[in-house]
């Protein structure tokens, strides 16, 4: 599958495809790409952008998703450590860039915006910040503190399933392997529920939801190049104790991903009885941004 997007344009994470059309969000500023089927089959060409905040600080976008009408779009609400420069300043420079950890107020957003799936057409951009509800979270609070790939708040996967937000956290990863998912309406984010999922130590990269289940793809907190995943979870809390049954993720496979890229984001193509069509994002530049998945999915699980 090909992405006809300008090259210099290389680190797409959020994707979601809406009908004839596939949106996808850049990490590296405000862009939120608007494609449509190209005329050779198997590809994507752009037709529109908008950018989602003037800001000079970066949105840091995630994760899209769609349901009824609206396009949702998510920043990682987490803390960023300054990048090393090893190639043109000291190691006393490095030392002092790399103590300093900064919050950028533009990546603390969850957008609402309409979204015409016969026209392409976005409408008037509705926004709510999460980062109070992380701070008094008594699970999440402390993590606020720390910059993310280090165990810090993380938000990068989002799906609507059974009419609900679902965001899915890199991290943190607590003990026990769980990571946290936070449930909630736009309206009403106050009223949030928080769950939790054992992906075996890895961090949710995405999610689509897919009937009674989503599909997780996760990896890594950190910028280690350990494999990517996908998982089945059954949407429920996997919160132990003696008085309920937790039905553990179903781990469907590895994703290869070219040398150097990350996997960052997951989109439902299409369904067929048990076999799942998935169109996969990475962080890779030309050819190498998109890769088609198909799966089986267990009957019984």
């Amino acid at each position: 599958m090909r992405l006809d997007i300008d090259s210099t344009i290389d680190d797409l994470s959020g994707v979601v495809k809406i009908g004839e059309f596939l949106l996808l969000g850049n990490d590296e500023g405000h862009q939120l790409l608007v494609c449509r089927r190209g005329s050779i089959p198997d590809t994507w060409e752009v037709e529109d952008s908008i950018q989602l905040s003037t800001s000079e600080e970066e949105t840091d976008i995630e994760a899209l998703t769609y349901a009824d009408g609206y396009l949702y779009v998510v920043g990682s609400h987490a803390l960023r450590r300054r990048s090393l420069k090893p190639a043109t300043d000291t190691v006393k420079k490095n030392r002092k860039r790399f103590t300093r950890v900064e919050a950028q107020k533009s990546r603390n957003r969850l957008y609402r915006i309409p979204f015409d799936k016969d026209s392409g057409e976005l409408g008037a951009i509705e926004s709510i910040n999460l980062s109070k509800r992380l701070r008094k979270d008594a699970f999440l609070g402390p993590f606020t503190k720390i910059a993310s790939k280090e165990n810090g708040v993380d938000i990068e996967g989002m799906a609507v399933h059974q009419g609900r937000l679902y965001l899915g956290f890199r991290g943190p990863v607590l003990r026990y392997n769980l990571v946290p998912v936070m449930v909630l309406d736009f309206d009403h984010p106050k009223r949030y529920e928080l769950r939790f999922v054992d992906v075996r130590g890895q961090g949710v990269r995405d999610m689509v939801s897919l009937g009674d289940a989503l599909i997780l793809l996760t990896g890594p907190v950190s910028d280690a190049p350990s494999p990517f995943r996908l998982w089945l979870w059954d949407g429920k809390d996997q919160m132990p104790g003696n008085d309920r049954f937790v039905q553990p993720a179903l781990r469907l496979g590895n994703v290869g991903v070219p040398t150097g890229s990350k996997a960052e984001g997951l989109a439902l193509l299409d369904t067929d009885g048990d076999e799942v069509e998935l169109l996969l994002v990475v962080d890779g530049v030309g050819s190498e941004r998109a890769q088609r998945l198909r799966l089986m999915i267990p009957a019984k699980r």
